[in-house]
């Protein structure tokens, strides 16, 4: 019993980690796209690189004894192919995108909505049932987001560029992560996240790479600052790496509505460091489209 309330205990620490620093991965985006020493593209490029070398690293260089190598069937290859399309090539690279054209905060909340579009998706493609809360719940959600997308305004001071343009790239992210998770959810229990995901950055990086060379050519790494490498490596070891092992081990111990009702650390963590780093400010209307988002999510995610 007390093993199994410490692994509990470690789920709930695994999902509160993985949350918060996606909260505040948005900012160290903005922070280090705001030197204009790096494209949004390139920056998205070097997550899906870097997260490839150092799963790959990991895997030759630990044994056996220490790390499961599982053998991958050809045919899920396949789907780990698709299902990394669709994670890392589309939804990573639509956030981050996203990221330079909005304020941080409205990128994060944004991203909270993928609870509600997973339920979407469930019900019309593997029929899974949907109560009038839950519809309430799904109604709140887009309201929000809709209000977001269709309100945003420049705001030179945050330097948030285009925010219309920015909130539609990252809830297109988020329609890309929620089909993610309802179509490669078979797969992705078969395997241990480690392998799925050496996998799925390895793909990515070998699909993005031809198209990443000229602007990784261009991109004048020697003059980042140290604060941009330091955003470079917490977005790529911490976010990228360490955040994709945690989060199934969180899933496997944590209730499915645990795990959503977590997505609510995301935008507060990114506010605070967002705040903080004079990357945004928050306003009245930021903060009811952001309770129009989390009452749609919570609605989502009551089970009854």
């Amino acid at each position: 019993m007390t093993e199994r309330k410490d692994s509990v205990l470690l789920g709930h620490l695994s999902l509160i980690a993985c949350n918060v620093v996606w909260g505040v991965m948005a900012p160290f985006s903005k922070d280090v796209m705001n030197t204009g020493m790096i494209s949004a593209w390139s920056l998205s490029g070097a997550r899906v690189v870097g997260g490839a070398l150092v799963f790959w690293l990991i895997s030759l260089l630990v044994p056996d004894k220490w790390l499961k190598h599982e053998r991958v069937e050809k045919a899920d290859l396949l789907q780990l192919f698709w299902a990394s399309m669709l994670l890392m090539v589309a939804s990573m690279s639509l956030n981050i995108v996203g990221t330079k054209y909005t304020s941080p905060i409205d990128a994060t909340v944004v991203c909270s909505i993928t609870p509600v579009l997973t339920l979407i998706f469930s019900a019309f493609l593997i029929h899974e049932k949907i109560t009038w809360l839950k519809t309430l719940g799904v109604a709140l959600g887009f309201a929000g987001v809709l209000a977001f997308i269709f309100n945003g305004q420049s705001n030179v001071a945050t330097q948030a560029e285009n925010p219309m343009l920015g909130n539609a790239l990252c809830f297109l992210s988020q329609v890309c992560g929620a089909l993610y998770l309802v179509l490669f959810g078979k797969v992705l229990r078969k395997y241990s996240s480690f392998t799925a995901m050496k996998w799925m950055f390895l793909m990515s990086a070998v699909v993005m790479f031809p198209f990443l060379i000229t602007g990784f050519m261009e991109t004048q790494w020697m003059d980042l600052p140290m604060s941009g490498w330091f955003d470079i490596a917490f977005i790529v070891l911490i976010g990228s790496v360490l955040c994709y092992l945690l989060l199934p081990f969180g899933q496997r111990t944590v209730s499915p509505t645990a795990v959503a009702m977590y997505n609510y650390l995301r935008p507060v963590a990114s506010a605070v460091l967002s705040i903080l780093m004079g990357l945004a400010l928050l306003d009245w209307q930021t903060s009811f489209y952001s309770v129009l988002i989390f009452a749609g999510v919570y609605l989502v995610n009551r089970k009854k």
